[in-house]
């Protein structure tokens, strides 16, 4: 294991890399020559991790200085987005229909606008082919110099095999097809008056989705207050972890919490698209920013950093879940029964589409590590998996669009992974405090237990040997 002073030396430099990080995403100026120099220092230091005999050290490092050499791809990825995924002739009140304005022109576009702006954006897409392809190759060949691929790294940190992974996403995806399906076309019909194709399943995801639930919710700064004096009551009080709303040209769509320094400088950023969004991603994200900044500041810098999704995905589902329980919506919010019934209903879509879109994703990277797939083999198997799985037939191009699949990244497993377990955890939480578990001592207490442990929380869930 590095000594203590190597890790404080590779912590400082990922603090500085993650502010100008947090700036690019929300949209705010960049100080370049910090992330150039960040990079470097990141990867060089990973060099010496490659061969430690710790394997939470030497696999972290591989993964460290793959990605600080994949940075400048990643540059490249995202200023080729910016001069190609790009329609003058297609307009929203945000100007010319972008990669990064999406959401904007699919709230506004009627009829067959839809379709064009995506078809569009998907024909723009084709030319960032080269330059995914070329990131692929530099990954695969980075991690295959130490024997490894970014699923086998993904799935060793969550405790699995990569044949246990694989079928756990299979399985789960199978389970909630049919249901997904079903729910799909009945949402797709009360938003648009037709049956989902693939314009309409990329409108609603994490957008128009939230349109039949909306008028339930108040007003931004309402819900932000009533959502921080929820996690309050819960035990959490995060007035201190900064909340961006601000709308910026060049901000990421949607929202993400972003840990700067774990566990005293948690971010939150969200691209709000409406209230019943705002408050979906409050809760999820604010579920972040509770467990990050509750881990033990005495673990060493691995254990704080190094924590794979299916770990603090789980956290902040396990919030984000309290918006499908009856009890806690008519309780603690004071909702209708009507509008419990819509809430409850939603929650149970959101997680048939879990099941079934990002284990889509996720299978298709499986496949690109386990098969050596190029890009465009990968991006077949992508609109394989979404025809199969979600029953939309997709367009060439789709996949370049999808932050996840551009990096080929295993990533989108994780959000499988929390619902399985949270699901058993919330078991467990009953046991302990009752079926209004989240007002119980003895299961906030369970709760700020499992985020202190940082990468080694407990969180076993039912299913098999994933």
């Amino acid at each position: 294991m590095p000594s203590e002073t190597f890790g404080h030396e590779l912590e400082m430099h990922l603090i500085a890399l993650n502010r100008e990080l947090w700036a690019e995403s929300t949209g705010q100026a960049v100080q370049q020559n910090v992330v150039y120099r960040s990079t470097g220092a990141i990867a060089s230091l990973s060099e010496t991790l490659l061969a430690d005999p710790d394997p939470a050290w030497r696999h972290y490092g591989v993964q460290l200085w793959a990605e600080s050499r994949a940075r400048s791809r990643d540059e490249r990825i995202l200023d080729q987005m910016d001069e190609h995924v790009r329609v003058r002739d297609l307009k929203s009140s945000d100007g010319p229909l972008t990669w990064r304005n999406w959401r904007t022109f699919e709230r506004e576009a009627k009829g067959d606008l839809l379709d064009a702006g995506l078809q569009a954006l998907t024909t723009r897409s084709l030319a960032l082919g080269p330059a995914l392809q070329a990131r692929l190759d530099q990954t695969r060949s980075d991690y295959a110099q130490h024997g490894l691929t970014p699923a086998a790294v993904f799935a060793w940190r969550e405790g699995l095999t990569l044949s246990g992974l694989r079928a756990c996403l299979q399985r789960e995806a199978l389970a909630a097809r049919d249901a997904f399906q079903h729910a799909l076309h009945g949402l797709s019909t009360a938003v648009f008056g037709r049956a989902s194709g693939a314009a309409e399943l990329h409108a609603l995801y994490l957008n128009l989705m939230y349109l039949t639930t909306d008028a339930i919710f108040g007003a931004a700064e309402e819900e932000v207050a009533r959502a921080l004096d929820q996690f309050g009551r819960a035990g959490f009080n995060l007035g201190f972890v900064p909340l961006d709303l601000v709308d910026r040209p060049r901000k990421s769509p949607g929202a993400f919490c972003f840990p700067i320094a774990i566990p005293h400088d948690v971010r939150i950023s969200v691209r709000m698209t409406s209230r019943h969004h705002l408050v979906d991603m409050l809760y999820h994200e604010l579920g972040h920013a509770a467990h990050f900044a509750s881990i033990d500041p005495g673990l060493s810098f691995v254990d704080r950093y190094w924590i794979e999704s299916g770990v603090h995905e789980t956290f902040s589902t396990l919030f984000e879940s309290l918006l499908g329980e009856p009890r806690f919506l008519s309780e603690e919010l004071g909702l209708p029964a009507r509008s419990v019934d819509a809430l409850v209903s939603f929650a149970a879509f959101k997680r048939a589409l879990t099941m079934t879109k990002q284990s889509a994703t996720a299978l298709a990277a499986l496949d690109c590590w386990e098969e050596g797939l190029d890009w465009a083999q990968t991006e077949g198997r992508f609109r394989l998996y979404h025809r199969d799985l979600l029953g939309v037939a997709t367009p060439q191009g789709f996949g370049r669009l999808d932050p996840f699949l551009q990096t080929v990244n295993v990533y989108p497993a994780g959000y499988v992974l929390a619902e399985l377990r949270v699901t058993t955890w919330v078991k467990a939480l009953r046991e302990l405090g009752g079926e209004a578990w989240w007002r119980s001592p003895a299961a906030q207490a369970d709760l700020r237990a499992r985020m202190t442990a940082g990468a080694h929380a407990a969180l076993p869930f039912e299913g098999g040997e994933a």
